[in-house]
């Protein structure tokens, strides 16, 4: 199997990461000053996470792997780590919502959604239990913890030296999708429910791009600075503007997942510089950046109403950039490094 220089600290995927947490965080911004907005560059900045983690998760499995005893101690030990890494800022974020009644959205008025909806929020099944988010950012968690459960089968479809055999899992992705969509009433698919299954190719797509690097045998690929220009016309044809939800876009959001899959696997890692050390900043910080904008746009913009502007904005920024920051250091990391101690444990013991 090729290696390949695309990695963790790789410059292309923490531009992808960086832009996909920029695109929710100003959606959000302007929603919170205007009725009409950019939603759909949100729910498209979703699925631009979408794509990278099933990217470096496949990643993660392979380099996992190496040292795994079994394909059982790497499907546990992969799930530790994701465990350690997902739920402590998701439950943080919950309990302070609940706490301080804190508003789902800025701007709405703040109400309690049971001891249910709080439980199944704490857990990350709001989508199965058919509760509501007690945060607008949450109601992408679930459906991550839920993938997360399945990429591990799907690498261990994938891997070999047999090519593009994500490629058919794409379309046996979409195929679902379809035939279900065939068979149940349309009232079905306003539950969340379904969430999973009708984002499952835009995850598969990260699929295809790691398993088209895995099995590259030319050289030749596209210049450096197409993987940009490739990310904002992928925004542009999604449709930046407007309220219409992933499910309406659908189709679009597939294509064009799976197309920024392939275009990633052809182009030339980008050079690292000044600009790649804000992007990486931001992407290591992304996840406290994205559990956290929507309290601080909160505060500044409502509880803080009455203050001038020049007021508001360092406000902003201190609050948008300084608690991911804390985040990052006081739970994201440490626990970060706990899942990781616990899965080489687990990594090394037997079926």
């Amino acid at each position: 199997m090729a290696s390949h220089p695309h990695t963790e600290m790789s410059v292309n995927l923490d531009m992808l990461r960086a832009l996909a947490v920029m695109a929710v965080f100003f959606s959000h911004i302007y929603r919170a000053h205007h009725d009409l907005g950019f939603d759909s560059l949100g729910s498209f900045g979703v699925i631009l996470f979408f794509i990278h983690t099933s990217y470096v998760l496949m990643a993660s499995l392979r380099r996992l792997e190496k040292t795994a005893m079994s394909d059982t101690s790497l499907t546990l030990a992969f799930w530790t780590r994701r465990i350690f890494r997902i739920y402590p800022l998701a439950i943080l974020c919950v309990v302070l919502t609940a706490v301080f009644r804190i508003p789902v959205n800025p701007g709405d008025a703040y109400s309690w959604i049971g001891v249910k909806g709080f439980l199944s929020n704490l857990a990350l099944i709001q989508n199965l239990t058919g509760c509501h988010d007690i945060q607008g950012p949450l109601w992408s968690l679930p459906i991550e913890m839920q993938m997360y459960a399945i990429l591990p089968f799907a690498y261990f479809a994938i891997r070999g030296e047999r090519r593009y055999r994500s490629l058919a899992l794409w379309f046996f992705s979409v195929f679902s999708v379809l035939t279900l969509a065939l068979l149940l009433p349309a009232s079905a698919w306003d539950t969340q429910r379904f969430n999973l299954l009708i984002l499952a190719p835009c995850f598969t797509s990260g699929i295809v791009a790691f398993d088209l690097v895995s099995h590259r045998r030319w050289v030749w690929k596209l210049p450096a600075w197409v993987w940009p220009i490739g990310i904002f016309t992928a925004i542009a044809l999604y449709g930046p503007h407007g309220e219409a939800s992933i499910p309406h876009r659908l189709f679009r959001a597939w294509v064009l997942s799976l197309l920024l899959g392939v275009l990633y696997a052809n182009v030339k890692e980008g050079r690292p510089n000044w600009i790649h050390s804000v992007f990486h900043w931001i992407a290591e910080r992304s996840y406290g950046i994205y559990l956290s904008h929507s309290i601080v746009l909160w505060i500044v913009f409502y509880k803080m109403d009455q203050l001038p502007l020049w007021v508001q904005i360092p406000a902003l920024i201190a609050g948008a950039t300084g608690i991911p920051a804390l985040l990052y250091v006081t739970i994201e990391k440490p626990l970060i490094q706990v899942g990781i101690r616990i899965a080489k444990r687990i990594l090394g013991s037997s079926d």
